[in-house]
C-alpha cells in the first residue's frame, strides 16, 4: 500500500545554518532544466556543482534515493493565489517552500506568517526580483540582505535559503552568497507554470513526468495555475508513497550522501 503525506508537524522544519566557505563557480543559469532536450554548456556546468559542492551551499535536487519531494514556489506572497495554495496544501498535509520577493512581504506580512505557522518553510528571492543581468554584485547582496532582515522582522527567524531570479548568478556573486552564509536552491524540475496559458498544460506535463525521489519542483504562487494543478498532483504524488518535505528538512536529512 503506498504512504500518504507525512502529517504537518507541531514544530517547526527542521533548520540548518548554511557555511560561510566559499568556491569558485562558473555561471549558473537553472531556467528551463527540467526536462532538457539537450546539454548546453551552463547544464554541465550546472550538474557538475552539484554532484562536488555540499548541499547545503548549493541545491538542485535532493537525494536520488530517498522518498522525498521539495515543493518549492516563488514570486509570492499574492494575497489571492497563495492563499489558495497554503488551503491545498493544508488538505493534503504537504509541507512546502516558498521563495518570497521582500516588496510582496513588505505589502502582506500576514500572508508570510500564515506560510510559516501552517508548517512551511521560508526562503527568499531578492527583494524587487530584478533582472539578474541588471543587478551587480553589491546591489543582489543589499537586496539579499534587506529581504532577511524583512523576514526575520515579520517572523522573528531569519532565512538562509536563497532563490536568485531567473536561477541565474555570475561567479561574483555566488561567491558573495556564500560569504554570507546562503544556500543557493535551483530545482530540477519546471513544468513552466509562468509561461502556460492553459493550466491543463501543466498537469498534462506532469502527468507524462510523474515526480521521482529527490525532485525539487519549481512553480509560482503569484499565478493562478498552481492552485488549478495542485489537487492532482498532490494526490498522485501521495499515493506512489512519496513526501513532501522542506528543502532544509532534505539537506539535514541527506547530510553527506549526494
Amino acid at each position: 500500500m503506498p504512504r500518504s503525506c507525512a502529517p504537518l508537524p507541531s514544530a517547526m522544519p527542521a533548520r540548518y545554518d548554511a557555511g560561510n566557505d566559499a568556491r569558485a563557480a562558473a555561471h549558473v543559469d537553472a531556467r528551463g532544466l527540467g526536462v532538457p532536450s539537450g546539454f548546453a554548456p551552463r547544464q554541465i556546468v550546472r550538474a557538475g556543482m552539484a554532484a562536488l559542492l555540499p548541499r547545503r551551499w548549493f541545491l538542485v535536487r535532493g537525494r536520488r534515493n530517498s522518498q522525498n519531494v521539495c515543493l518549492t514556489f516563488d514570486d509570492g506572497p499574492h494575497p489571492q493565489q497563495t492563499p489558495r495554495v497554503l488551503d491545498l496544501l493544508a488538505k493534503q498535509h504537504a509541507r512546502a517552500t516558498f521563495f518570497i520577493i521582500g516588496q510582496r512581504a513588505e505589502e502582506h506580512p500576514d500572508l508570510v506568517k500564515r506560510i510559516l505557522a501552517e508548517g512551511h518553510e521560508l526562503g527568499h528571492h531578492t527583494f524587487f526580483h530584478r533582472k539578474p543581468e541588471l543587478v551587480a554584485a553589491s546591489a543582489l547582496m543589499s537586496e539579499v540582505h534587506r529581504t532577511s532582515a524583512l523576514i526575520e522582522q515579520i517572523t522573528g527567524r531569519r532565512t538562509r535559503l536563497f532563490r536568485p531570479p531567473n536561477g541565474k548568478l555570475t561567479t561574483s556573486k555566488l561567491l558573495h552568497l556564500w560569504r554570507a552564509g546562503q544556500s543557493v536552491v535551483l530545482w530540477n524540475v519546471d513544468a513552466k507554470d509562468y509561461a502556460s496559458r492553459l493550466p491543463q498544460d501543466i498537469a498534462d506535463w506532469f502527468r507524462a513526468r510523474p515526480l521521482r525521489g529527490g525532485d525539487i519542483v519549481l512553480m509560482h504562487d503569484d499565478m493562478p495555475h498552481a492552485a488549478v494543478v495542485l489537487p492532482q498532483l498532490l494526490s498522485d504524488t501521495c499515493a506512489s508513497g512519496l513526501n513532501f518535505v522542506t528543502v532544509s528538512e532534505e539537506i539535514v536529512q541527506s547530510g553527506s550522501v549526494r
